[in-house]
This record gives structure tokens, sequence and C-alpha cells, in this order.
């Protein structure tokens, strides 16, 4: 990164290390909208600003490689991963077993030209079904159509079904990931505050 780039004083890199201690907790919260088909985009889009926002405040602070790459990888933990344990940890504590139809079959085509399929259902005992949508091993193409499966619901409307037979036995233990990738993240950028200050005090001094 070009010097021009850096933060030439102490009171800068405190004030852009002060503001990237925020960076953290906002990814991992933005990225827990991940969990509701409804926000996804948002959680996924808002993260990764987030995120980039947050290393370019910590590599004018104190440019490093090793910071660099350390935010890249944290910062993908906690977009990828809050969501989908949010997802997990509703289901497999509150989840409700219940029977559908599948009403109607959407296909597309993924990268390769391969059909993928999106099956849409509806509650057997009529009640409405909010995220009433599943693709991948679920939906196996047109000839789904009409067939009762039972599936597993979240009561509150927040995340989409799953199959009834997905296995949340770890979500407990990869939950408690997302605190110790939080405080790891955070511990990059105070040694991006204490590296920066360094390098400007030291700067400063030989000026």
């Amino acid at each position: 990164m070009p010097r021009t780039a850096n933060a030439t004083t102490p009171r800068q890199v405190r004030r852009l290390t002060a503001m990237a201690f925020f960076g953290p907790p906002l990814i991992i919260g933005l990225s827990l909208l991940i969990a509701n088909p409804d926000w996804s985009g948002l959680g996924i889009i808002g993260g990764t600003v987030a995120l980039i926002a947050t290393m370019v405040m910590v590599m004018y602070a104190a440019p490093s490689g090793w910071l660099m790459v350390g935010g890249v990888v944290l910062g993908i933990a906690s977009i990828a991963g809050p969501g989908l344990i949010l997802q997990g940890e509703v289901l497999a504590h509150q989840g409700q077993q219940v029977d559908v139809r599948v009403t109607s079959v959407k296909t597309g085509h993924d990268k390769n030209g391969n059909p993928v399929y999106t099956c849409y259902l509806e509650r057997v005992d009529g009640k409405p079904l909010k995220h009433n949508q599943m693709g991948g091993d679920f939906c196996d193409g047109p000839g789904s159509v009409g067939d009762t499966e039972t599936v597993l619901v979240d009561p509150y409307g927040w995340s989409s079904p799953q199959p009834a037979d997905t296995d949340y036995s770890g979500i407990d233990v990869a939950a408690g990931a997302i605190p110790v990738v939080l405080v790891l993240f955070e511990l990059l950028v105070w040694r991006a505050r204490v590296k920066g200050l360094r390098r400007t005090t030291a700067e400063g001094a030989g000026c």
C-alpha cells in the first residue's frame, strides 16, 4: 500500500481503529439476517460492505499482509457462519415437523447449464407457510408436484423450512464459535492499533 495511504500520526491510528472496533459486531449482526430469505440479500451485501470498510481502516492504520489475510479469513467466517447457525438453532430448538405438499416446480439452470429445481410448498393442514420454497436435493423436478413430504418449520416464520431429517446435533457447538470469531477479530483490530501506534510514533520521533 502506498505510503500516502497510511495513517501518519498516532491520532489518526486511534481514530481509524476506534471505528474499526465496531466492524466485527456489525458484520456478525448483519450476517444473522441471512437466516431469513426475505433479508438474506441485505445480510450478505451489508456484511460484505462492513467487512471491506473495516479492513480498509485496519490497513490504513497498520499496513500488513498478515493482518489483511487474517481479517479476510475472520470476515468471511463472520459473514458466512452466524446466519446459518441461527437458522439451525431456531429449527433445532423450536422447529415443528409438518406435512407439506409440492404444488409446483420452477426450473432454472446453473452456470453449467444443468437444470436446477425449486419446489413450491403448501401445508397439508391448510395453515399458511411462510418461505414456501425449497430446492437442492429436496426438489427432484416437475415429477415432484403432488408429492407430500415432512419438513421442519419455524413456527415464527423467521427461517425457511428444511428437510425433517436434517441433523442439528452439533449446532450448539457451532454457535459457541461465533463469540470466538468475534474476539479474534477484535484482537486483530487491537493488534493493528498497537502496530500502527508504534510505527507512527517511531516515524514522528525520527522527523
